[in-house]
């Protein structure tokens, strides 16, 4: 999903001409992350507290309407281009889950605009967050999967592909911005979009001599 640039959005919106967007940016993020590694709190606060805490550094003070339009703006974030396809293709072969950093309400628009078949987890229903390895766990549980009849397909490296590595999943790296992987911890495969994902499901699956989650239906 276009988590960056719906963020990049909503933060020029907030700031003065000329301010340094990506460094408020970068801000936000760091405190997005300090709190989703803190004691549980659901999305929505995590959101609203880091957007609050960014401001504040930035002396544009309190604006709870800001952080009401970011959290309209998450609710409706858009896809890319490839991604309604290629998962309504896979979605005819594979059982698909959706592991979602995020709360039930605030993913519920998107997942509906897949139109495909499909179970949702979140951090809500976990109480816990990527990459804690418990959001992991209560997702296989509920799916009564095992680490082997799974392929964990993300776009971050550190909440998705890092705990998948620790967990012995197999895992592709949608990796859409060119980033560089630890390489003693490497993706099972990389791919800059999901366009190419359902041709390389035969040969990840072949190498792990494993079925995947994504087992067929």
């Amino acid at each position: 999903m276009r988590w960056p640039e719906t963020l990049r959005s909503v933060f020029d919106s907030l700031l003065p001409a000329g301010a340094d967007g990506a460094r408020f940016h970068k801000d936000f993020s760091e405190f997005h992350v300090q709190l989703k590694n803190g004691p549980y709190q659901p999305y929505s606060q995590v959101l609203r507290l880091a957007l609050d805490k960014a401001m504040r550094k930035w002396n544009l003070g309190n604006a709870p309407s800001a952080q009401e339009r970011l959290l309209r703006s998450i609710q409706a974030i858009p896809a890319y281009p490839d991604v309604i396809p290629a998962l309504r293709s896979l979605a005819r072969k594979f059982r698909i889950a959706i592991i979602s950093n995020t709360e039930d309400a605030l993913i519920e628009e998107t997942v509906r605009g897949l139109e495909i078949p499909c179970e949702v987890i979140t951090a809500e229903q976990a109480r816990a967050y990527k990459p804690d390895h418990r959001l992991f766990a209560y997702a296989h549980q509920r799916l009564g999967v095992t680490a082997g009849e799974v392929l964990h397909v993300g776009a971050g490296y550190a909440t998705d592909m890092v705990p998948a590595f620790e967990l012995g999943l197999a895992r592709v790296w949608i990796n859409r911005r060119g980033e560089h992987a630890n390489p003693s911890m490497p993706p099972t495969a990389e791919l800059p979009d999901l366009s190419k994902l359902e041709s390389r499901i035969a040969s990840i699956a072949k190498g792990r001599d494993a079925s995947i989650s994504g087992a067929r239906q």
